[in-house]
């Protein structure tokens, strides 16, 4: 099988490209670059295809309608969705799962409720819950990792019972990488009863994504990791569950009828997006799954582990640096990791590590990575996050290994 070509895919990325010579991007897990066939994309449609849509009877209207429909089926087919009308455009993973949480989780969740998450989700999957639990008063319970990183399956398995009603788990971790095996989940999962959402943020980014075959009850990604752009998410549910689910917004597009005594919503998906959409960023996320499409997602993915098995026993050389996770000892481990890595340096505050490699012109994350309840279950305050894409090279991760080994020699 033919290698990944990063060089090929580098060509493609503007910004990059034009900054071959002074820009090491490194933190892709926050936010990927944009390839030219998106950028391109979203500027036709704004000077030769712009109006609302779903609302006028004239030809361009009726065009832009067209065109945003066809995104919704290809971003449907991408994930392995069985209709589009399971598509679900928000503002980003944050607003979808906060769609979930004030929509079904106001349903169905009572004060003897208990809803379980792991230590490793990002805010966004904790924040909205504990919001809920403070206004209802179910009981949130989190379970600890393994030492891959995923989620500790006997430690998740002993908290499941008859009261459990939803669990929401990540599907790759962003601090860590590391993949959880939810095809072996979510049936023993399913066996109490509990629904099942999935953060998939991190996970389709890097890995093809059956949402049929896993079993999943929701599951929410953002555009902008996977090369699309800004402030668009995507929800997709189970037909029966989002039929049954209140609006979350109110106003135009979700409506069938309004009265002065009340209103009748609109069928999916349109019942669950309010307000004029945005248009040209799904559009964009269209041309963000063609273009990912274009490329081996399996050579990619090997790609990207390899260039994070590479920095891990760099790193290992550091005397004074813990990093994670654990390097896998065979191919089902590796099979649970995307070759992100995150590490501390005992000597070296991550924020200044991180400003002395910008100044060597690489781009990494420092901080907690909107997982502060994951960096306590670490003993650690903050990480410098190191997360490849299908653009980064062998050259890249050497550049900021030369940037750390420099920071050395001034700092300590």
């Amino acid at each position: 099988m033919a290698e990944h070509d990063p060089a090929a895919v580098r060509a493609d990325f503007p910004l990059l490209h034009s900054r071959r010579d002074t820009l090491t991007f490194l933190d892709n897990a926050a936010s990927s670059q944009k390839p030219a066939a998106v950028i391109d994309r979203m500027n036709r449609y704004y000077r030769c295809e712009h109006a609302n849509i779903h609302r006028g009877l004239y030809a361009l209207s009726e065009q832009a309608t067209q065109s945003y429909e066809n995104a919704r089926t290809s971003v449907a087919k991408f994930i392995g969705a069985e209709d589009p009308c399971e598509v679900i455009f928000t503002r980003g993973c944050t607003e979808a799962i906060n769609l979930v949480a004030r929509t079904w989780g106001e349903q169905h969740l009572t004060a003897t409720s208990e809803v379980v998450l792991s230590i490793g989700e990002h805010h966004a999957n904790i924040v909205p819950w504990q919001i809920l639990a403070q206004k209802i008063g179910f009981t949130l319970h989190f379970v600890p990792l393994g030492e891959g990183g995923t989620v500790d399956e006997q430690a998740l398995y002993a908290r499941l019972n008859e009261r459990t009603a939803l669990v929401a788990l990540f599907h790759v971790s962003n601090v860590l990488g590391s993949v959880n095996p939810l095809e072996k989940l979510i049936p023993e999962i399913k066996r109490y009863g509990a629904r099942v959402l999935v953060d998939g943020a991190q996970g389709v980014v890097h890995l093809p994504v059956n949402v049929l075959g896993m079993g999943a009850d929701f599951y929410v990604f953002s555009s902008h990791k996977m090369c699309g752009p800004t402030g668009l998410g995507v929800l997709w549910g189970k037909q029966d569950i989002l039929r049954s689910l209140p609006p979350f917004h109110g106003g135009g597009d979700m409506i069938e009828t309004v009265t002065t005594q009340g209103f009748t919503t609109a069928d999916l998906p349109h019942r669950l997006e309010a307000g004029t959409p945005p248009i040209a960023e799904v559009l964009g996320l269209e041309a963000a799954v063609q273009y990912l499409s274009g490329w081996s997602r399996l050579r990619a993915l090997q790609h990207e582990r390899s260039l994070g098995s590479y920095l891990k026993k760099a790193l290992d050389s550091f005397k004074h640096i813990r990093s994670w996770p654990r390097l896998p000892q065979n191919s089902e481990e590796e099979a649970q990791w995307v070759g992100i890595v995150s590490f501390h340096h005992q000597k070296i505050h991550a924020h200044d590590l991180a400003c002395f490699a910008d100044s060597k012109g690489v781009a990494v994350r420092a901080g907690h990575h909107c997982a502060m309840p994951l960096h306590n279950y670490l003993k650690v305050t903050s990480t410098l996050r190191v997360s490849p894409y299908i653009y980064n090279t062998r050259k890249d991760i050497d550049k900021l290994i030369e940037a750390l080994r420099e920071a050395e020699k001034i700092f300590l």
